[in-house]
C-alpha cells in the first residue's frame, strides 16, 4: 500500500481527491477543502468528526470511544482515527460539518483625522541639462523636501526611477510609506491609494478595503479561519504547531492563504488592482499574531507563558507571502500578554475605555474571552477559556451560527417558539440558542441553581405538560430536553439540550463571570460603579441581554447599561490604518494595560466555583 494513491470521494458534494494509503479521512477532507468539525484538532479526543463510510476498505482505531459497536459495523467512524486502504466514498453528516458561520463585520466607528502611513504624490522634477547634472535621485529628493527631508529608497525601487521619470516627461507618482519611497509610478496615479485592515480571529477572519485618500470603506469580506481544521482553540493550534513536522508552517500558510483570498475578493468586487494596495494592518489574539508572523507560539502555553513579542511590528508583505504591492507593508498591532492580544488593544482603542473618567467593562466573547475593566487612570485585562461552548463547540448538537442553527428559544405555558438562522429546518444549536434554551429552562424550573436538569418525576406540579413531555432519559446523553423533534429537524434526529451541554455552559459562563468579579475586586468597585458593559465580537453582538443575565453570564444590572459595539477589533485595525498617530496610542495601551493571570490568584478557584451556579430565580417553585 505504501506509495499507492487512492481516490476519496466526499458526499453529498461528490468532491474527490487522491491521497496516499494510510491517510486519515480527516486529512483527506482537508485536502478536498471540506472542513470537518474537530475541536481537538484531529487527535481523537472530542468525538465530533463522525463520518459514514459508504464503501471502501479502511482501518479505524479509537472510534469505539464515542460510537457503539453497532454504529461502527454500519460504517460510522471518527474521521481522524480512520485510515484509507482503498478507493473510498465518505458521507459527511450535517452535524460533523464546520459551516461558514454568520460573521459580524461591522463595529463602532470613530471620527478621526485622516493621516495614513502611505501617501501618493504626483511630482514634477526639473529636466537635467549640461549645466544641471544632478542625479535622478537627487532631483527627486529635492522635490520631496517639503514633505520628507531625506527619504529612504531601496535599490529595487530605485531601478525604476530613470525610465519612469522620463516616460512621464519628468513627472511621476511617488508612493511614500512614512519616510521611505516604496513606489515610483508613471504618470499621475495619486488617486489610486488603498489599504486593507484585518481582524484575524481564532474562528473567523474579516478584511476591510479602504481608500487611504478619503478614509472611505470600499468593501468587506470574511472567512472562517481555515486553521480551525487543526483545532478550535489556541491551545490545540499551539500543540499542533509543535508536535507536527511543518506544523507551524502549515498554520502560517493557512492564515496567509485566507488573507490572500479575502484580498482577491475585495479587489475583484471593487475593480481595484492589488498593486495599488500598499499596506495592511492586522490585529488578533497573541497566538493568531504569532502564527501569522510565523513565530513559534510554543512558550505561550508553557509556564510562565511568554511570547516571542508583545510590541507592534512592521514587515514587508512579500516576507509573509501576502499578495499586495510588491513593496507593500504589513503593520501588526501590539499585544498585551500571552492570552490578551492585539484584538483587545483594538477594542480598547475603538471604545476609548482608556480615555473614560468612569469605570467601564468590555468583553469580547469569542473562542477565548478577553475582559478589560477600568478608566483613564487604570486598565486591567484578563483572559478566560470560555468561547468554544458559546460557538457551538463541545455541545452535543452544537454548530456554528450558520443556516439551520437554533438561535432563539422562547418557552411559555402553552407553546415553545424556536427560530433558526435562515428560517430553515433546524440542524443544531448555536451559542445564542444555547443561552436561550438554558435561560428558559431555568425560568421554567427544569434546571436548578446547581445546573442539574430535573427528571420528569422531580418537576414541580406547576410545570406545564407541553414542557414536561419534552424531558427524556436518553440512552447515551442521559436527562435531556427535546428542542426539535426528529420529524421537524433537518437531520431527522431529535435535537436535544443535554445535561452535558448545561455543564459545558456553566464552565464557560463561570469563567467569564469569575473574571468580571476578580477585576472588580482588584479595582475596588461594585456593579453600581460600572458605567456600562460593552459587548464586542460576533457572539456578544447577537446574545440577548436579559437571557445572558438569567444564566449569570452577565451581572444583573440595568439592560440599558449593556451595549453592543460589534466588531470593535476590526474597527481598531481600520483606525490604525487610517491614522498613523493611533499606532503610538495603541502601543501605549499595550504597555499600560495590566494583565492578570487568573489561574495564579489564590481566590480564583473559589470565585470560579461560585460563578458556575445559576441565579436562583425560578419562575415555577
Amino acid at each position: 500500500m505504501a506509495g499507492k494513491r487512492f481516490k476519496v470521494t466526499f458526499e453529498p458534494e461528490g468532491k474527490s481527491v487522491y491521497v496516499l494509503g494510510g491517510t486519515t479521512i480527516y486529512e483527506a477532507s482537508g485536502e478536498a477543502g471540506i472542513i470537518i468539525k474537530a475541536e481537538c484538532g484531529g487527535i481523537g479526543v472530542c468525538g465530533n468528526c463522525i463520518v459514514n463510510i459508504i464503501r471502501g476498505d479502511y482501518e479505524q482505531k479509537g472510534s469505539e470511544r464515542f460510537l457503539t459497536e453497532e454504529e461502527i459495523k454500519k460504517g460510522s467512524v471518527l474521521a481522524c482515527r480512520t485510515r484509507i486502504k482503498s478507493d473510498t466514498v465518505v458521507e459527511i453528516p450535517i452535524l460533523s460539518r464546520l459551516f461558514d458561520q454568520k460573521i459580524l463585520t461591522e463595529g463602532i466607528e470613530k471620527e478621526l483625522r485622516l493621516s495614513p502611513n502611505v501617501q501618493k504624490l504626483f511630482i514634477k522634477v526639473e529636466e537635467p541639462t549640461l549645466e544641471d547634472q544632478r542625479s535622478d535621485l537627487d532631483r527627486l529628493r529635492d522635490a520631496l523636501k517639503p514633505i520628507v527631508s531625506d527619504p529612504r529608497i531601496s535599490v529595487d525601487v530605485l531601478r525604476r526611477l530613470p525610465e519612469n521619470l522620463r516616460k512621464g516627461n519628468y513627472g511621476a507618482t511617488i508612493v511614500l510609506n512614512e519616510d521611505e519611497i516604496i513606489g515610483i509610478e508613471t504618470g499621475n496615479k495619486s488617486d489610486k491609494n488603498y489599504g486593507a485592515a484585518f481582524d484575524i480571529g481564532t474562528t473567523t477572519v474579516v478584511g476591510y478595503l479602504l481608500d487611504l485618500n478619503t478614509g472611505k470603506q470600499l468593501g468587506v469580506a470574511a472567512r472562517t479561519n481555515p486553521q480551525t481544521s487543526f483545532g478550535d482553540d489556541v491551545i490545540s493550534r499551539i500543540h499542533y504547531a509543535n508536535t507536527n513536522t511543518d506544523g507551524l508552517n502549515n498554520l502560517h500558510e493557512r492564515i496567509v492563504s485566507c488573507l490572500n483570498d479575502i484580498i482577491n475578493e475585495l479587489a475583484d468586487n471593487t475593480g481595484i488592482e492589488k498593486k495599488f494596495i500598499y499596506e495592511i494592518t492586522t490585529t488578533g489574539n497573541t497566538t493568531m499574531n504569532h502564527l501569522f508572523l510565523k513565530l513559534n507560539p510554543k512558550y505561550l502555553a508553557l509556564h510562565p507563558y511568554v511570547g516571542v513579542l508583545r510590541s507592534d511590528i512592521d514587515a514587508f508583505a512579500r516576507e509573509l507571502g501576502v499578495h499586495i504591492n510588491q513593496h507593500g507593508k504589513v503593520y501588526s498591532m501590539p499585544n498585551i500578554a500571552s492570552f490578551v492580544g492585539g484584538d483587545t488593544v483594538a477594542v480598547i482603542l475603538a471604545s476609548e475605555i482608556h480615555k473614560s473618567d468612569k469605570f467601564r467593562f468590555a468583553i469580547d466573547i469569542g473562542t477565548n474571552g478577553e475582559l478589560v475593566m477600568g478608566n483613564r487612570e487604570r486598565l486591567i485585562a484578563c483572559s478566560t477559556a470560555a468561547g468554544p461552548a458559546f460557538e457551538g463547540a463541545r455541545i452535543t448538537f452544537g454548530m456554528r451560527a450558520s443556516d439551520g442553527a437554533i438561535e432563539k428559544v422562547l418557552i411559555n405555558k402553552n407553546d415553545i417558539e424556536i427560530n433558526t438562522i435562515g428560517n430553515v429546518k433546524a440542524a443544531g444549536l448555536c451559542g445564542t440558542g444555547l443561552i436561550d434554551s438554558i435561560a428558559e429552562l431555568i425560568k421554567n424550573g427544569i434546571i436548578n441553581k446547581n445546573g442539574k436538569m430535573l427528571k420528569k418525576e422531580e418537576l414541580s406540579s406547576h410545570v406545564p405538560d407541553i414542557i414536561r413531555e419534552r424531558i427524556i432519559s436518553h440512552d447515551r446523553y442521559g436527562t435531556s430536553f427535546i428542542l426539535i423533534p426528529g420529524s421537524d429537524s433537518k437531520t431527522q434526529e431529535d435535537i436535544l439540550l443535554t445535561q452535558k451541554d448545561v455543564r459545558e455552559t456553566q464552565l464557560a459562563k463561570g469563567a467569564i463571570y469569575a473574571g468580571y468579579q476578580i477585576l472588580k475586586a482588584i479595582l475596588g468597585v461594585t456593579d453600581e460603579d460600572i458605567e456600562d458593559i460593552l459587548l464586542a465580537g460576533a457572539f456578544g453582538n447577537y446574545i440577548r441581554r436579559e437571557q445572558a443575565k438569567w444564566i449569570g453570564l452577565l451581572p444583573d444590572i440595568p439592560s440599558e447599561k449593556i451595549k453592543f459595539i460589534g466588531n470593535a477589533a476590526g474597527a481598531g485595525a481600520k483606525m490604525v490604518l487610517l491614522a498613523k498617530e493611533l499606532r503610538k496610542e495603541a502601543c501605549d495601551i499595550s504597555i499600560n494595560t495590566e494583565y492578570i493571570e487568573l489561574a495564579a490568584r489564590n481566590d480564583f478557584q473559589k470565585v470560579f466555583t461560585d460563578s458556575m451556579f445559576f441565579p436562583e430565580c425560578l419562575a415555577y417553585k
